[in-house]
């Protein structure tokens, strides 16, 4: 069966998250002990996070399911 515009773009996406942590990785090793600690902690308490949306993805649930799920996760550290 092929594929919806829709499904293709989010694919895209996700591609596109992944070429980011590429980058992120790419720069890790001319962080300072602290910097890394910090970027490591805003990624911990970044939401929604990849988790979050591959879970979405296995629910059969509705949009308005998973909207409410993520609107109760609590807001993510400055």
């Amino acid at each position: 069966m092929p594929l919806s515009g829709e499904a293709i773009r989010l694919m895209n996406y996700i591609d596109d998250v992944a070429v980011t942590l590429r980058r992120v990785l790419a720069t890790i090793p001319t962080l300072t002990d602290e910097e890394r600690a910090r970027v490591a902690q805003h990624l911990l308490h970044a939401s929604p996070n990849a988790d979050d949306v591959a879970k979405a993805l296995a629910a059969k649930s509705s949009a308005e399911d998973i909207a409410q799920a993520l609107a109760a996760k609590p807001a993510p550290l400055a």
